[in-house]
């Protein structure tokens, strides 16, 4: 088997299992506020809101950071880094004391954090330029699967076994991707070497403002994470509105949140034909209108079976939005950037990360849950409105490289 798809498939097998470990989390995290002393639904959404966006903001600013370190120093490196840090920082998570120390602790976790970046352009640099498209459409299906099967089997488990036993088996599952990216991946670790004189932070963030592919998609990365991130924060909480029992909430809150990855990994390959066929614009504008009215329809469900139907529809236009993105992303930019602007690119994705959660958290304590999902339906419409617009920047992506490329 070829080395790069061994690493194709050793980068798949760890995010796999940190995206399941990461999620196991999401189901139960504002009732686990609960345990820490906070004591009221509002201060339970503020809370909330605090912790999904601190471990985004703090990424937001590292990313570009560690994506040039990756270009210097080797990408695998950064993989390990974020897979070990992310473990330390679970482990640590199980015994706060407090909602300020669990805040702290995520966002440390950020900081720390950032393996998706690096594993695609670990992935990219030493891919053939005809698979690129296929290996970072197969890697997206790990994360995605994580995502389905960490909040089904979360909620349970945190019933079962509570939430603190939780945080342990996330952070060994983090350290055991780690071990499996230390012996299935390899790159060219002295050619990283050579190009410590390569471009810095400053020039990659240049190159990309100045590429028009490059800016629109960070900015769709951007808005469509803001729309998506306002909801995950007080989901839980919306779901115990409905008429789900206290002692079903979290579990039924990890089915809603798991049906949503089932289906947009079985539109993933649906969506792509369809972009083979049509263009990736194309693609982007109805994956972006059919998540918008996923999202109003959500607003106003009245029980959870309703829920998980909208839910169901939202994963399947969601499964046609991330793969264009970032296949536009890797071939805009020259080898010796990749990582730095796969940096850039994930940052795009933790601001929209950052204002979500926060923007969710907040505002739902004040005009109530139901309206923030109408706030992510507006959100998504816009970003279907720019994307409309500016359809043949992106499908120029492919012809031209950004200027001032190397």
């Amino acid at each position: 088997m070829p080395q790069w798809q061994r690493n194709v498939y050793a980068i798949w097998v760890a995010q796999f299992l940190a995206m399941v470990g990461l999620t196991l989390i999401v189901p139960f995290l504002p009732f686990y506020l609960r345990t820490l002393g906070v004591a009221t639904t509002a201060d339970v959404e503020r809370w909330s809101g605090f912790l999904f966006a601190a471990p985004f903001l703090v990424q937001t600013l590292a990313a570009p950071l560690w994506g040039v370190l990756g270009d210097r120093y080797g990408r695998k490196m950064m993989v390990l880094r974020a897979m070990l840090g992310i473990g330390v920082t679970n482990m640590l998570s199980a015994a706060v004391g407090n909602a300020g120390q669990l805040v702290a602790l995520r966002a440390v976790q950020g900081g720390v954090s950032g393996f998706v970046a690096a594993g695609n352009a670990l992935v990219t640099a030493t891919i053939p330029p005809d698979r690129m498209g296929a290996a970072l459409g197969l890697l997206q299906t790990s994360l995605t699967g994580g995502g389905i099967i960490g909040p089904l089997v979360g909620g349970a488990l945190a019933d079962l076994v509570g939430h603190r036993a939780v945080f342990v088996i996330t952070g060994a599952m983090c350290w055991i991707a780690a071990v499996v990216v230390a012996r299935g991946a390899r790159e060219e670790v002295p050619a990283a070497h050579a190009r410590r004189g390569g471009p810095g932070v400053l020039a990659n963030i240049e190159y990309f403002i100045r590429s028009p592919a490059l800016r629109t998609t960070g900015v769709l990365l951007c808005t469509s994470q803001i729309a998506i991130m306002s909801v995950e924060p007080i989901f839980a909480v919306y779901v115990s509105t409905l008429g789900v029992t206290p002692e079903r909430a979290a579990t039924v809150a990890g089915v809603l949140f798991s049906v949503t990855g089932l289906t947009a990994m079985l539109g993933a390959p649906v969506w792509g034909r369809t972009a083979d066929r049509s263009g990736e614009s194309r693609v982007l504008v109805l994956t972006l209108w059919g998540s918008a009215v996923a999202y109003a329809a959500q607003s106003g469900a009245a029980s959870p079976a309703q829920l998980f139907v909208f839910r169901a529809a939202l994963g399947f236009f969601q499964g046609g939005m991330m793969p264009p993105l970032y296949t536009i992303v890797a071939r805009a930019c020259p080898p010796d950037r990749l990582g730095g602007i796969m940096g850039l690119t994930s940052s795009s994705i933790m601001l929209g990360s950052v204002i979500g959660p926060l923007l969710g958290g907040l505002l739902s304590a004040e005009i109530g849950i139901r309206w923030i999902f109408g706030i992510a339906a507006v959100v998504m419409s816009i970003s279907a409105l720019g994307t409309r617009r500016l359809a043949s920047v992106i499908e120029t992506a492919y012809a031209a490289p950004a200027p001032g490329g190397q």
